[in-house]
């Protein structure tokens, strides 16, 4: 297989959808997830499930053009460690894997997924743990918090590592740009995923959500989502670089006006 889009957690969701989408123009796509009918089944919350997926698509395509870190568990799975492996440990680790590979392409792209939640939540101590990648303080800082509220603790622990994935597009910026590819992050608002109605289903979630002030639309479909990652890997944005693009009818602006 020759330049191939790589996509994590591509078993459902926003995955899934971008990866229908790129085959639908007969696009060479490897998909990667613990769930689902993928082409390579891994665990990211590991180091061995992260360095089999990087193996294994890498035998698949050794040369891919473009890489999506999509992966991620929702603010209330049950392990908020587990949540920083996924959603930061392993999105980072598969970005910085594939960086090598993408420099060896003429033309490619890496796409981060953020969240709404990197502009509405986290926690600034945890995120420079995350950033310094200072695993052990990271774990413990989090299994402290859960100790009080394991609730509290997975919306944290999800929204600080959604920030600290957007902040490693812009600082990487530099170095990604000077090997020749470009990286980008979207940060989707309301989605219409399994990880939405689960969180809708939870009480103690919903409101939250409910209550989330919208500009345009209250919620997209992933398809709707899956364009905008598309167009970051695609050589219509190859003067976009080190950007985060809240995909979230409005959201980000009206909650954050004065950011620029």
């Amino acid at each position: 297989m020759q330049n191939a889009v790589i996509i994590t957690g591509a078993g459902s969701g926003l995955g899934k959808a971008l990866a229908k989408l790129l085959t639908s123009r007969d696009e060479n796509v490897i998909t990667v997830d613990w769930v689902g009918q993928v082409d390579v089944k891994a665990d990211l919350s590991t180091e061995s499930g992260r360095s089999h997926a990087i193996q294994e698509s890498l035998a698949l395509c050794p040369n891919p053009k473009g890489v999506v870190s999509n992966a991620g568990l929702s603010p209330i799975h049950k392990d908020p460690v587990q949540i920083l492996q996924v959603n930061w440990f392993g999105a980072a680790e598969i970005l910085k894997s594939f960086m090598p590979h993408l420099s060896n392409h003429g033309s490619s792209a890496a796409v981060a997924i953020s969240s709404i939640g990197a502009a509405i939540g986290g926690d600034s101590t945890l995120e420079e743990y995350l950033l310094k990648y200072n695993v052990e303080a990271a774990y413990e800082y989090i299994s402290e918090i859960a100790q009080r509220s394991p609730l509290e603790a997975g919306i944290i622990a999800y929204s600080t590592c959604k920030s600290a994935i957007a902040r490693f597009v812009r600082v990487n910026a530099k170095e990604w740009g000077n090997a020749g590819v470009r990286l980008n992050a979207i940060a989707p608002g309301r989605m219409e995923t399994p990880m939405l109605e689960g969180l809708l289903a939870n009480p103690d979630i919903s409101p939250g959500i409910e209550a989330m002030p919208s500009g345009i639309m209250e919620s997209a479909s992933a398809d709707v989502v899956a364009n905008v990652v598309d167009f970051f890997l695609d050589s219509k944005s190859m003067f976009v670089h080190g950007q985060v693009l809240y995909v979230d009818g409005g959201s980000e602006a009206i909650l954050r006006p004065d950011l620029v």
